[in-house]
């Protein structure tokens, strides 16, 4: 995957928490859709996201693949990386 940028694991920790945070204020404040708070800026552009997508691949050592749209970013945690953090 030479198209995706390395993601260090502070910012996919930092990624996550963010992401918990939104999800929390979103149910506890019973939120509908056009209220939902914003997703976490694009690391590299700080563009607000649509979508940020993950997968985990299962191939090599890819580890896990984040992509961000409309930006088209597009980072990667490698699988070694993942099971020191």
């Amino acid at each position: 995957m030479a198209d995706r940028e390395l993601m260090p694991i502070d910012w996919l920790r930092h990624l996550k928490q963010r992401m918990a945070e939104r999800e929390y204020e979103i149910t506890h404040n019973m939120l509908q859709v056009p209220d939902y708070p914003p997703l976490p800026e694009c690391p590299d552009c700080n563009v607000q996201p649509t979508k940020i997508t993950d997968q985990v691949a299962d191939f090599d050592d890819d580890g896990l693949l984040i992509d961000f749209t409309p930006c088209g970013h597009r980072f990667k945690v490698p699988a070694s990386e993942l099971l020191r953090g």
